[in-house]
């Protein structure tokens, strides 16, 4: 991952670092707001009060400027700290992730969609789109997984992207082929059937 965000930079001549972070900031909103393929480069500088030109002269097209947009995401989320829920029972953080996941995809589905169909195109753009879907959960998972054993909960160290992976898993299968927000018996289900045991095998 590190190879990715630290890649050779775009072709283009360099921005104002304001301008710049103005344009991906626009862009990532947008994905949020309409996806992926409705995404286009007009509305990204109308939204951040630049001209086509001005971004033109950056990025030789869209999936360029989401490849920085995305990066510019995935660099802030390894810099922001997320405060792990107060609670003495690593289940019940465990089930507090999975009703939060399902909330801010109720909120805001475009952005999980839109990566989704990022993933699937050009390599460094997939590639940048990959991380974002796999950084937080996996190193929000490696934290609850520390804090259960100070607590002396467990005594196995579960690889923590193997339990993101399960909880990313659940997560997608529930929004693409349910096509609907679990409700909470059944996300209890998934914790005690499925992640506690593998936590605590």
């Amino acid at each position: 991952m590190a190879s990715t965000l630290q890649g050779k930079p775009a072709p283009g001549r360099p921005l104002d670092v304001t301008r710049e972070n103005a344009l991906l900031d626009a862009a990532l909103e947008i994905l949020g707001e309409v996806g992926f393929e409705r995404l286009t480069i007009l509305a990204v500088c109308e939204r951040a009060g630049a001209s086509t030109k001005t971004a033109y002269r950056r990025w030789a097209h869209k999936e360029e400027l989401l490849a920085a947009c995305l990066r510019r995401a995935v660099l802030r989320e390894v810099e922001t700290v997320r405060p792990v829920q107060e609670s003495d029972c690593l289940r019940d953080e465990l089930v507090e992730i999975l009703s939060e996941q399902f909330t801010s995809f109720r909120a805001n589905p475009n952005l999980v969609v839109g990566l989704i169909v990022a993933s699937r195109l050009s390599h460094e753009l997939g590639e940048i789109s990959k991380g974002m879907v796999q950084h937080h959960e996996t190193a929000y998972a490696d934290r609850l997984i520390r804090g259960a054993r100070a607590r002396g909960e467990i005594s196995a160290t579960p690889d923590p992207a193997r339990v993101a992976s399960l909880i990313r898993g659940y997560f997608l299968h529930e929004v693409l082929v349910t096509s609907s927000r679990p409700s909470e018996t059944q996300i209890i289900s998934f914790v005690d059937d499925v992640l506690m045991p593998f936590i605590l095998r």
